[in-house]
């Protein structure tokens, strides 16, 4: 593989360093896939496919409820 050298601002380094411990991956390995996805939109008009689950509430039993739960004013604010 051919070597290539990049500098990047602080902020994205430190972005880049988080996103990868996240992930589980080396920076570097992090770096490859970020440009391969975007390459892959870019130039191929891909985009990612969505992963299940979208999100994880903690509660299994939330999409048997969703109604009690929105008619109890889930993320009202008070401010109406």
């Amino acid at each position: 593989m051919p070597e290539v050298s990049l500098y990047l601002p602080e902020e994205i380094k430190n972005q880049v360093a988080e996103a990868a411990r996240v992930h589980g991956m080396s920076e570097e390995s992090y770096m490859r896939e970020a440009i391969k996805r975007a390459l892959n939109e870019e130039v191929l008009g891909e985009r990612p496919r969505p992963r299940l689950p979208l999100f994880d509430s903690g509660d299994p039993a939330l999409a048997r409820s969703v109604d009690d739960v929105l008619a109890e004013g889930f993320g009202r604010d008070g401010l109406d």
